[in-house]
């Protein structure tokens, strides 16, 4: 009966060691966890007008009346991306009111005394052209042509209701302005505050009406009839031509200003003596110098995206060739390099492996002298060996203690340098690798003494040894309890 009993008890313990087996082979890799981050938001409309197209446009006006460009400004951005979609949320028609206070509320002018204005449309599936004409009226051209100006920031929302809001903002403060402040006369807009509410200013009306397009009489010619709030630079991007076109063909000044029911002659391809200019948008393509290098000049209505395309290359090759960042605004006369032609750049070097910086000492063999915190298993991983051939090598065993100061024998081969001068360097003879026991290095005197080859592999592949032998241990201790469980389960019911 007993000799039954432990049979079943000895073929338990078999059983449970044949079931953690496998676990002394699993090598556990790191875990890599993919950090899922959030799009980030991009204050722009599917097919529709962004907010930094909306700074682009002003700062190309103010640029025609010779002014500086307005610098963007981060707080004027985040402002005015809060007033769109707080608009675009109640469906509003009008200004919130106070944007000089809710701009310095938000931390612009560092405490001093700000002033600044605000322009917004509203609409649906319309195009830039159509929101500057919107804003072609003095009272929202200020941020073009007022000197004092020199901040900007833009933001887009779109309504539930499908429509898209347009703000625009521009500020300066009373401790540092870009120019003269120059009032807009009969608009009633104070520097620093909002548009006035309706009835104080006859203008066009925030909510984006396309201009209509005169169509050409019977001789093929096109006149077109001013309208109320139209300006000289809204009508001349309606038919794609210039202001000084408008100006020249119809012997005007854009000084004098344009009168409701005005009728201006829209000189076209067919119009004699006319050459028709390089339509809104559209690029001209540079062509490469001598050594294929080629440059672009930034015109009026450039971006990234429509260089590139016109170029054909991506808008990163773009941004690399010059040193730019994605959001950062182009200014006219910009020169951008788009083809770096015959340039060469020299190579860069890659960096050397821990086995590559080593250099032998006298006698010819390669040593890590140890650092503190370092232990047997880091300096295996950083120079890429084993941990049983550093054991060997060293006559180590698993209880060993290594201490700061203290050189370990490293039987490796270092690769040659590689030089990105040709001709290429000829590599150096160096020790060759062998796993052979070599004279091992004295060691301190409180090492343990060291095991045979075979012993400290066999420690080294042990499925016991490490963390991972802890938890396979543990395993088998509960799996050979609960065979002891049951095995006397089973014999108590033979019996």
């Amino acid at each position: 009966m007993l000799k039954k009993r432990l049979s079943r008890l000895w073929l338990g313990l078999v059983l449970a060691l044949v079931a953690l087996s496998p676990l002394g082979g699993v090598s556990r890799q790191p875990s890599t966890i993919a950090h899922a981050h959030a799009p980030a938001r991009v204050h722009s409309q599917s097919g529709g007008v962004t907010a930094f197209d909306l700074i682009i446009a002003m700062n190309t006006l103010r640029a025609s009346y010779g002014l500086p460009l307005l610098i963007e400004d981060p707080i004027i951005n985040a402002v005015a991306q809060a007033t769109a979609e707080i608009m675009a949320a109640n469906n509003m028609s009008w200004h919130i009111g106070d944007v000089r206070g809710r701009i310095q509320a938000a931390g612009y002018g560092g405490g001093a005394q700000v002033w600044a204005t605000e322009n917004f449309a509203v609409g649906s599936s319309f195009g830039l052209d159509e929101i500057m004409l919107a804003w072609s009226d003095p009272s929202h051209m200020i941020p073009a042509v007022n000197p004092a100006y020199c901040h900007i920031g833009a933001g887009v929302a779109k309504a539930a209701n499908g429509q898209t809001y347009y703000v625009l903002q521009a500020a300066y403060t009373s401790a540092k302005a870009c120019g003269e402040y120059k009032p807009v006369d009969g608009s009633g807009t104070q520097p620093g505050g909002s548009i006035n509410p309706p009835g104080g200013v006859t203008g066009v009306s925030q909510i984006i009406i396309p201009v209509q397009i005169a169509t050409p009489d019977a001789d093929g010619k096109i006149f077109h009839e001013v309208k109320a709030g139209q300006s000289f630079w809204s009508i001349a991007v309606a038919y794609k031509i210039t202001i000084n076109d408008l100006e020249i063909w119809n012997n005007i000044s854009r000084a004098i200003g344009l009168q409701i029911g005005q009728k201006l002659f829209i000189p076209g391809s067919n119009t004699q003596g006319y050459s028709t200019p390089t339509p809104v948008g559209m690029i001209q393509v540079a062509t490469p110098d001598a050594d294929g290098r080629i440059v672009h000049s930034v015109q009026a209505y450039n971006t990234l995206i429509t260089i590139a395309d016109a170029y054909k290359v991506k808008v990163d090759t773009i941004l690399a060739n010059n040193g730019l960042q994605l959001d950062w605004p182009l200014s006219i006369g910009q020169q951008l390099i788009i083809d770096r032609g015959n340039f060469t750049p020299s190579p860069t070097p890659r960096p050397l492996t821990p086995i590559e910086m080593l250099t032998p000492e006298s006698d010819g063999n390669y040593y890590h002298t140890v650092s503190s915190g370092e232990t047997i298993s880091w300096i295996s991983a950083y120079y890429g060996v084993g941990m049983g051939e550093l054991m060997i090598w060293n006559g180590l065993s698993s209880s060993s203690i290594i201490i700061p100061g203290q050189k370990l024998l490293l039987q490796v081969t270092p690769p040659a340098t590689e030089t990105p001068v040709p001709p290429p360097a000829t590599s150096t003879r160096l020790p060759t690798a062998t796993l052979a026991p070599s004279p091992t290095p004295e060691s301190p005197t409180a090492l343990a003494p060291s095991p045979t080859a075979a012993r400290v592999e066999a420690l080294a592949a042990s499925p016991f040894a490490g963390e991972q032998g802890i938890a396979t241990l543990i395993w088998f201790v509960i799996l050979a309890a609960g065979g002891l469980v049951v095995a006397g389960i089973f014999m108590r019911r033979r019996s």
